[in-house]
This record gives structure tokens, sequence and C-alpha cells, in this order.
């Protein structure tokens, strides 16, 4: 029997993953597999395989894409306390890397040098927006996953088309 810990520390990773998966598919990205077993990913917890080109902006809002929608399930702001699991961590670090590479960019091509801030504070508006607007696919998504604990891209497109046929997912906000 599973203690209180683990399961949700399942639930977290269901809805984290399944953050990731909703927002790869609205900025049109292609994952390989995402699942909450830390065997099959090797990594401490769930993981995401695939594809990791594309727009900054988009990468960044992938990245924090779990963590509002694992916070979003449990009533938690994302903000205040984000770094509550290891994936949080990892992932807040991976958006900053594609936040402050493109703020550099920005900064050699148009001399501005205080963008940092405002792009963080627009990718996190967009987050938030891109996870309530998509709440009930991510919970299909989540509640699978918490199911069968890994699925491909092929399940996910299946399993969307059948449990949600009149949803269609928005666009990147």
């Amino acid at each position: 029997m599973e203690t209180r810990e683990s399961e949700l520390f399942r639930m977290h990773m269901a809805y984290h993953q399944a953050g990731h998966v909703i927002a790869d598919l609205v900025s049109g990205h292609r994952f390989t597999f995402v699942t909450i077993r830390p065997e099959v990913s090797g990594e401490d917890n769930g993981a995401m395989s695939g594809n990791a080109r594309g727009r900054a902006r988009d990468l960044a809002v992938v990245q924090l894409a779990g963590i509002v929608a694992s916070a979003k399930k449990t009533g938690c702001d994302p903000w205040e306390n984000p770094d509550q699991f290891d994936d949080d961590s990892a992932d807040i670090a991976a958006a900053r890397i594609f936040i402050d590479d493109w703020a550099k960019f920005l900064s050699r091509t148009y001399g501005e040098s205080s963008l940092k801030d405002q792009l963080w504070d627009e990718i996190a508006n967009k987050t938030l927006l891109l996870v309530d607007q998509n709440w009930k696919v991510i919970e299909v998504i989540a509640n699978v996953l918490l199911e069968q604990e890994a699925l491909s891209y092929a399940d996910v497109i299946r399993i969307l088309k059948e449990r949600c046929p009149g949803s269609t997912l928005g666009v990147m906000p």
C-alpha cells in the first residue's frame, strides 16, 4: 500500500508532466513519450522525452507549465515556493537559461539591457493563461498518467480525441 506522501508525489508528477505535454502540443513541439515512472525515464522522477528546439519564449513556457499545472491542482501559488520538488528546480533552471539567452539576444540586437524581468513576467503570465485555458485537457492526461504511468505521443493524441472530442488546444498565449 502506498503511503500518503508517495500518492501526493505521484499526483504532483502526473499533473506536472501533463502540463508539459499540453504546453508542448500547444507550442507545436512533438515529444516522444511522457512518464511518471523514474525507472523508465532514468531520472529521479518523471520525465518527458523529445525535441527541445523552438523559440525561447515557447520553450520557457513548456518548462514552467509543469510547475503551474501541479500547483493549480493543489491550490498553491506556483511562484511563491516553486522549488517544492526537484523537477520544479530543474524546470526553473532550464526556463531561466532560455530567458537569459533571449534577453542577451535582444540586448545585442536592440541594445536593450533591462528586459529580463519583463520577459519573466510575460512568460509567467503566458504560462498561467495556457494552463487555465487547457485545464480540462491537463486533468485528462494527468489522470491517464496516474493509471498507465507512461504515454507515447500517439497515445496522448488518441486519448485527447477519445476523451476530449470537442476540445481544441488553444494557441500559445
